[in-house]
């Protein structure tokens, strides 16, 4: 690919509950400038908030908007990705925002696509890998579960951009009560806001990030949370490779970052189950799964490529 071929800069937002991090991303995917914010809520606060980032990203990069090939945005939430319009984002404090029209207004006319978070984490983390036609998921455990697939570098979106909600499959009836209203779903196993308010039950009391100390010392109740946990994730992943074939299952999300000796615990289940099963033995689960990296800014690269391309909005003149 020579220079001309190569796409013009872009721009990513990942846009949090406690932080906006934006990013300018050149045609070879490398990183020009970023910039990090704690991020407003409300309709008009996710916005500012995404505007001010974005001007103060192209100021250091020494670019105009003009200049982008296009804006990509990474936000959690019901996502209408063709219209840019973020739905029942509850931690952000939004309802429904037009996001993507308002901000491309805002940077004077620039094409701005807007997407589910996980969803650009996927795409950023099979860039990162160096594989942008993998057949790859993203597992995603913080306060709930939730997955990315892609298949052949491009998303499983599926009706609605639904695919990926998979925190909500039951996999044991007996266990307690998940948010959605079913019982024993992923995310009761291993959803963050389920495990903190089990941990803090316990006889002695632990957090995520000493369970795995309490559980090597010998704390009968830390040891069975552990297990508990990992035949969570264990789960997911074995659930996502069943439903799409990914040769590559990356572990992310803030209980993953907490508490990383939960993958060696996964994997180890993972290999119990394929010791009882030829068939599962010849999936090798456990060999497909790679750790995301804590401090790489994966998913405003994932929205910066989301955004590469992205026509420009057309300027509605006031007369």
């Amino acid at each position: 690919m020579t220079a001309t071929d190569l796409p013009a800069p872009s721009l990513g937002l990942d846009i949090g509950g406690s932080k906006v991090h934006g990013l300018v991303l050149d045609g070879h995917s490398r990183v020009l400038a970023q910039r990090v914010r704690p991020t407003e809520h409300g309709d008009a606060g996710v916005l500012t908030s995404a505007v001010s980032v974005a001007r103060e990203c192209l100021a250091l990069a020494g670019l105009d908007a003009v200049a982008l090939s296009g804006v990509g945005v990474g936000i959690p939430g019901r996502i209408d990705h063709r219209g840019g319009v973020v739905h029942t984002a509850v931690n952000l404090g939004v309802d429904r925002l037009e996001l993507g029209p308002l901000l491309s207004d805002a940077l004077g006319g620039v094409g701005v696509a807007v997407d589910n978070d996980v969803k650009v984490t996927a795409l950023g983390a099979a860039d990162h890998l160096g594989r942008p036609d993998a057949d790859l998921t993203y597992l995603n455990f913080g306060t709930g579960v939730s997955a990315a697939t892609l298949a052949g570098g491009r998303l499983v979106r599926g009706g609605g951009n639904l695919a990926g909600e998979i925190g909500h499959f039951p996999i044991d009836l007996t266990a307690g009560r998940c948010g959605c209203g079913q019982y024993g779903c992923i995310e009761v196993f291993a959803g963050g806001g389920q495990i903190t308010r089990r941990l803090a039950g316990l006889a002695v009391p632990v957090t995520l990030a000493g369970l795995l100390q309490a559980a090597d010392s010998g704390d009968a109740d830390a040891v069975a949370e552990a297990a508990r946990i990992a035949t969570g994730i264990a789960a997911a992943v074995h659930l996502v490779v069943l439903a799409h074939g990914s040769t590559a299952v990356v572990l992310g999300g803030g209980v993953i970052r907490t508490a990383p000796g939960l993958v060696d615990l996964v994997r180890k289940r993972l290999d119990e189950q394929a010791a009882l099963s030829e068939f599962v033995a010849s999936l090798d689960l456990a060999g497909r799964i790679t750790v995301l990296p804590a401090e790489h800014p994966l998913a405003a690269i994932g929205a910066a490529l989301v955004g590469r391309g992205v026509p420009p909005r057309p300027m509605i003149a006031v007369a």
